[in-house]
């Protein structure tokens, strides 16, 4: 008997909730580019030798919007080759742009979910997580990817901000934005407030998985992990 649409679930006749980061792309953008900080000096002297990478280094940035560091470590180390994973396409199309006005041919992007990335096990050198953690909902998921996904003695470098009404303020401007600008207001997969961790959060997070060395420290604005896989893991 053939099944008709009143057949099938509900639940898969709702349509997904849109996403923040592709109704106001831009205004994110803006934040990047112009309020958030810069850590690509923190970011090389965490993951690379003092000599630079070594040439062919494969680099993920989780999460990457509009493609800031994977476009900043591209410039600044030509022999890296940068991947920028984001899951807004919108965002992924700014990347683009970025690079290509850069003729920055050894980087790119790709549409993935930071949750389930599209890369073997142990085929990643090097890894940058910046304000990620601020929005997803399965934080220690995205940590067990990153372990998996990393080299032996591959290294990941994580950024999380710690100011509550500052770091809350860019998400809740969006919200408002895309209230404003959508007739009736839409849905969205992204929460209402993003997700400030605490310092033994954070700490405890980062830990959730078995790393050879492991260094996370804070100063006042942000929190700071820097991890390595070991040989024998």
């Amino acid at each position: 008997m053939q099944s008709t649409n009143a057949d099938m679930p509900a639940r898969s006749l709702q349509p997904k909730p849109d996403s923040l980061f592709e109704r106001v792309a831009w205004f994110y953008a803006l934040c990047r580019e112009y309020l958030f900080r810069d850590h690509t000096e923190e970011i090389s002297h965490a993951l690379f030798p003092p000599n630079g990478p070594r040439p062919g280094t494969r680099l993920l940035e989780l999460g990457c919007g509009p493609g800031f560091y994977a476009c900043r470590l591209s410039e600044e180390f030509p022999e890296l080759r940068t991947t920028g994973v984001d899951l807004s396409e919108t965002l992924i199309r700014r990347a683009e742009s970025r690079a290509a006005a850069r003729h920055l041919s050894n980087c790119s992007f790709q549409h993935a979910d930071a949750h389930s990335l599209p890369h073997p096990s142990q085929s990643i050198d090097a890894i940058v997580v910046s304000r990620l953690f601020l929005i997803v909902p399965d934080k220690e998921g995205i940590v067990r990817e990153i372990f998996r996904v990393l080299k032996p003695t591959g290294r990941v470098f994580v950024a999380e901000p710690t100011s509550g009404f500052r770091t809350r303020l860019p998400l809740a401007v969006m919200w408002l934005l895309a209230r404003l600008t959508t007739s009736p207001a839409g849905k969205y997969r992204e929460p209402q407030q993003a997700d400030v961790m605490s310092h033994p959060d954070f700490t405890r997070l980062m830990k959730s998985q078995p790393w050879s060395a492991i260094d996370v420290h804070y100063d006042g604005w942000y929190q700071y992990a820097v991890c390595e896989r070991g040989d024998g893991v």
